[in-house]
């Protein structure tokens, strides 16, 4: 069955999906101004709620240089698993074999650190848990949904995943919902005290994310709700991750330029970083970690290491129908039945049906780039989980290498790949698949410039 399930990939920060509500040219507003804001009293709203446990300082784990220390906690994070951390001059921190690893075998599943989803996504309905991303819309409603049509029906209901509106919660602060009461009680206990908006329709929050929007339109690759998460955890841990100071690292060492360091995306910035100010700057922390160096070195941390999230019930529901043991005449009919869905959805809602955002993941961020890689990320949870799975058999010892291309990207020229990996990811790629074409020329063909525009846009 040729049913179209999203594709997720570490671009980092790509998620390609199925299928959303139209949002290829929304209308945004114009006007946007930053009230006053001074310390955000309703924290006590929301900070009787139950918790779980101890605060958990997260972002320490991410050093800003590797050491032998760090290299024993990976290796205990990854006990159990066919994987073992490595260093080398070239490439810096990566993943190795332990083993051999047979083809389609999960090599680990790991949690995010934070992750948040992208905000025309919530402007145009995807109902998501605020803090695992799980779709909170049963299949037939996303269906109905996307093609606005409420007349449809899906074939075989019955393998419909379930969602279960009785174990929804919501903030009593600004009502955002959660899957479970265990969702609610880990983003109190981390990061949600400091960034509930507690309903005010005119929070400063509020209005810097319609200044986000503004700025950012889908596809988008990087989440305000993200970032600002990001800062709740050290304001409610009350520490500063070392991560901030990593990217500078990087650059000087590579000698190269990201691209949001460019002159049109520093302005973009520094509106982020007045209207962040505005929201946190009571906290001296705070104050520390949004100087405009940092506040550049954060964005570029989640350019570079940030992966795309997606999450769908209808997905959920289609793989359940590949799964089914059916006869050749009965597929046929599920095929035909479904891909006339599939049409309703792309003429109303185009490429996006997914719940889309951006996580980041320690492990994860340990593997490299090949453009011919040897596993994948899929996220099979229906939540921010993700699975690292062997896209082919591995021996033991080979590195383990993701691809931070989108499938088309990787169809494209050696010029163009590498383009856009020194333009995003700060290295020329050196690996077997550009080594073998190394002889073609740098020059970019037509068909590839439309695919450059498109990298670019990302």
């Amino acid at each position: 069955m040729s049913v179209r399930t999203s594709l997720i990939h570490k671009g980092h920060n790509h998620v390609m999906s199925s299928g959303s509500t139209n949002m290829a040219n929304p209308q945004p507003s114009r006007v946007w101004s930053m009230p006053a804001s001074g310390d955000v009293s309703h924290k006590a709203d929301i900070a009787s709620l139950s918790k779980q446990g101890g605060k958990p300082n997260y972002l320490d784990s991410f050093p800003v240089a590797m050491n032998s220390e760090s290299i024993k906690r990976l290796e205990t994070k990854l006990g159990g698993t066919p994987c073992i951390p490595y260093i080398s001059d070239e490439t810096g921190v990566g993943l190795r074999a332990s083993k051999k690893i047979a083809a389609e075998s999960i090599l680990f599943k790991e949690e995010p650190i934070i992750s948040g989803q992208y905000s025309w996504g919530i402007i145009y309905g995807y109902e998501a848990c605020h803090h695992c991303l799980k779709s909170l819309e049963t299949p037939l409603e996303m269906l109905r949904r996307l093609t606005k049509d409420k007349s449809l029906m899906l074939p075989l209901p019955d393998q419909e995943p379930s969602v279960d509106p009785s174990s929804f919660e919501f903030c009593p602060g600004c009502k955002v919902a959660f899957c479970s009461k265990q969702c609610l009680n880990n983003a109190v206990d981390q990061y949600h005290i400091a960034v509930c908006t507690n309903g005010d329709s005119d929070h400063p929050l509020t209005k810097l994310d319609e200044l986000w929007r503004n700025m950012h339109y889908p596809p988008e690759t990087t989440s305000l709700v993200f970032i600002v998460k990001i800062i709740g955890l050290v304001v409610v841990s009350g520490k500063i991750p070392e991560i901030f100071g990593e990217f500078y690292q990087t650059v000087e060492k590579s000698g190269n330029t990201h691209k949001v360091l460019q002159p049109e995306f520093i302005a973009q910035l520094d509106l982020l970083r007045d209207g962040l100010l505005q929201i946190f700057g009571h906290n001296s922390l705070v104050q520390q970690i949004l100087t405009r160096e940092n506040v550049i070195s954060l964005i570029a941390l989640i350019g570079m290491n940030g992966q795309g999230v997606g999450t769908s019930s209808f997905a959920d529901y289609c793989k359940r129908l590949d799964n089914l043991l059916l006869t050749k005449d009965e597929r046929d009919d599920l095929d035909c039945r479904m891909e006339k869905l599939y049409d309703k959805i792309d003429e109303e809602a185009g490429i996006f049906t997914n719940v889309e955002g951006t996580g980041l993941y320690e492990l994860q961020s340990k593997l490299n780039h090949s453009c011919q890689p040897n596993v994948q990320i899929v996220f099979g949870s229906s939540n921010d989980e993700l699975s690292v799975v062997a896209l082919r058999d591995i021996e033991e010892g080979e590195e383990l290498c993701i691809s931070y291309l989108s499938c088309c990207q990787l169809d494209s020229s050696r010029h163009s790949r590498r383009k856009f990996l020194l333009q995003n990811y700060l290295f020329e790629c050196e690996c077997t698949k550009c080594q073998a074409q190394i002889n073609d020329p740098d020059v970019t063909s037509d068909e590839d410039e439309d695919s450059e525009e498109e990298m670019e846009c990302s």
